[in-house]
């Protein structure tokens, strides 16, 4: 057993459900009425059977205890118990980039620009880590998400940007995999290579930041079309304008940044997140475009007070069963962990509150800044 694991675990509410899994918030509880709030994936216990799924999976929680980035959420322990799997990770409080979309777009509204940037440029930075990160040797893993979407990027309420879900990702320790098994990923976020049968790299992921961020600023779906055929021949032809059509605020510059990310041959696109992430910075550096967590807060706090609905408690039949699950977590050993490498304790007194989302005294007011006055902004 790890050192300082927790003596317990307390389900509190249930944050979101899928067609693999359901995650949970809820505390670890330490002797002496320690508490730290986490989160619980665990699969649906009629999946767990299958093998592509543990995988999926095993991979996850490997991926997510070596890679240790203030843009990927962070996993600390998972195993198998009670004939399912149960993934303890980082609490990101906040919403799913998908929740805050799916609001905008059904208004056709785009993001205000400076938070639009600010969460690429976030994502961009934790692309660049995971891509060029390397094991304990030093040998390169040559990670590539292969499902970069707003599903799996979290807002925290302080403005913390988070990459999640490397289930599908594609290592240098995986051999060869082919094109065809990558289109599990969602469909719309796809690169055009992929649909082509080209060996992916890296570059499949900035392509997938570059859907986002154009969506975020024109409030429209990119490649979504009315049925999966429809997408991926969307995908395939690539045809993609300017934001500055959709949104008046994108200057020509931004426009120019946004389709070199989104053109078809990949040879001609950013060739690495951090030169991506570069680009977008230069623009967001200094005028109407500067931002920084606090702009994302906002946006999150705005949403989040729109849609507010509670998180739903579990039926005691089921936070019975997980709280059984969850006893036997906490006694298992790690013998019964899918990967300890790069596992280090769930240590209480290393986690702190994170700090409060910085407003320059002078520089930046309460409301909304002026940059963000933007009549097709419709979220409220």
């Amino acid at each position: 057993m790890l050192e300082r694991a927790p003596a317990s675990y307390r389900v509190i509410s249930r944050i979101a459900a899928g067609g693999m899994a359901e995650v949970w918030r809820a505390e670890a509880l330490y002797e002496g009425d320690k508490k730290i709030p986490v989160a619980i994936k665990r699969v649906l216990p009629e999946l767990a059977g299958d093998a592509r799924h543990q995988e999926m999976f095993r991979h996850e929680s490997r991926l997510g205890k070596l890679l240790r980035h203030p843009n990927i959420v962070r996993v600390y322990d998972a195993r198998k118990i009670a004939g399912t799997f149960i993934m303890v990770m980082e609490l990101v409080d906040g919403c799913a980039l998908k929740s805050l979309l799916d609001r905008a777009l059904t208004r056709n509204a785009p993001m205000p620009v400076p938070p639009a940037l600010h969460i690429a440029i976030e994502l961009l930075r934790g692309l660049d880590y995971a891509h060029s990160a390397v094991d304990a040797a030093g040998q390169a893993l040559s990670i590539v998400h292969c499902d970069v979407s707003p599903h799996n990027v979290l807002l925290s309420k302080n403005g913390h940007v988070k990459l999640a879900d490397f289930g599908l990702a594609l290592t240098a320790l995986d051999g060869a995999r082919s094109a065809s098994e990558m289109v599990g990923g969602k469909l719309a976020y796809l690169a055009p290579e992929i649909i082509d049968q080209q060996a992916p790299d890296g570059r499949v992921d900035l392509f997938g930041v570059g859907v986002i961020l154009w969506e975020m600023l024109c409030g429209q779906r990119l490649f979504q079309g009315s049925d999966e055929g429809d997408t991926v021949r969307r995908v395939h032809k690539c045809e993609v304008e300017p934001p500055s059509r959709y949104n008046k605020r994108a200057s020509p510059e931004l426009d120019a940044v946004v389709l070199r990310s989104l053109r078809r041959d990949r040879d001609t696109r950013f060739a690495t997140a951090g030169a991506f992430a570069d680009a977008l910075e230069a623009l967001a550096r200094e005028g109407p475009y500067r931002a920084d967590e606090s702009d994302v807060a906002l946006v999150v706090g705005v949403h989040n007070a729109m849609t507010a609905q509670p998180e739903p408690p579990p039926p005691p039949n089921v936070a019975s069963l997980i709280e059984q699950e969850l006893a036997g977590f906490a006694e298992s050993t790690d013998d019964d962990a899918f990967s300890t490498e790069g596992a280090v304790p769930l240590d209480p007194t290393a986690f702190r509150a994170p700090p409060a989302p910085r407003v320059p005294s002078g520089e930046r007011p309460l409301a909304p800044p002026a940059a963000w006055d933007n009549d097709d902004w419709r979220l409220r």
